[in-house]
């Protein structure tokens, strides 16, 4: 299959990972990133310049990318990476794309890049997850018409409550940096609290990403977070399954143990703090049956 991957100009089915950050994105991909069959952009990657343009490719690139594996071998470098350089080279940060943004320069563009990828792993299919691509769907679907796209949910009290943790300890996720008007626009309560507005933001990736259930149908696959920390074997089969890949017991041997962390904000959340993540997410958790 390495053999054709240089003479095809579309990559074949490609696996985008999709949802709202601190809903098990990162497990999901680095579970699947194990398959023998997938490829994926790693920091080391992107340093050997697998986003550039120009005449730096073949052999002389997969150089490269040995040599910073050789140097940078820490665990941040090697392992998956969301890539958002790499996407924003045409789709800028949390802008909302759609079909009307399609050009075909930026489909060359990605096609080919994705190839790239593919060819330096040796592999023939490839995986990515970016939380910024839950805005792109549509755009994403004309760019790849065969792609399928894995769109994690979990509940969003939960998902929300983590994001206003993570802020107090520092971290510096995207949602955290890019600022909620820009997510939300319209949207965003300046009058109700932060967290609030996390509830908020959930619900805009979640509702955002759920546009690929449309028009990808039979290529679109949604899995909740709990299902997937509960059972990761069976959940994991099944998205082998949706994806066309084989399930092996190598595959298999690597699946991560996991954790149910759904019951923090019951825990620690105050009595206002309840009341915020309710009322914000409660119209889309009725939606997709999280009601409780």
């Amino acid at each position: 299959m390495v053999s054709q991957l240089g003479t095809t100009h579309s990559p074949i089915k490609p696996i985008l990972i999709i949802g709202a950050p601190g809903s098990g994105t990162t497990l999901l991909y680095q579970s699947l990133c194990c398959h023998r069959d997938l490829a994926y952009i790693t920091h080391n990657m992107l340093r050997a310049g697998i986003r550039k343009q120009g005449r730096l490719v073949g052999d002389r690139r997969k150089a490269l990318f040995i040599l910073q594996n050789l140097i940078h071998r820490d665990p941040a470098s090697i392992l998956p990476h969301e890539a958002d350089a790499f996407w924003m080279t045409y789709f800028g940060y949390y802008d909302y794309r759609t079909e009307n943004d399609y050009t075909e320069e930026m489909a060359a563009y990605f096609r080919k890049k994705v190839l790239q990828v593919q060819n330096l792993w040796g592999r023939s299919r490839f995986v990515n997850k970016n939380l910024q691509n839950s805005f792109r769907v549509r755009l994403l679907n004309s760019i790849f018409p065969d792609a399928k796209f894995i769109h994690i949910i979990r509940d969003g009290r939960a998902v929300a409550f983590s994001l206003l943790n993570k802020k107090e300890l520092g971290a510096t996720s995207p949602i955290l940096l890019v600022g909620f008007k820009d997510i939300l626009g319209d949207k965003y309560q300046s009058e109700r609290s932060e967290l609030y507005n996390h509830g908020l933001a959930w619900a805009e990736y979640v509702t955002k990403a759920r546009e690929a259930s449309a028009f990808a149908q039979s290529r679109y696959y949604e899995v909740r977070y709990e299902n997937l920390v509960r059972e990761p074997h069976n959940e994991l089969r099944k998205i082998v399954d949706f994806c066309e890949l084989d399930w092996s017991s190598e595959f298999m041997e690597k699946i991560p143990l996991t954790q149910n962390m759904n019951e923090k904000w019951k825990q620690k959340a105050s009595k206002e703090q309840r009341t915020d993540l309710e009322e914000s997410t409660f119209d889309l958790r009725r939606t997709l049956g999280m009601a409780e």
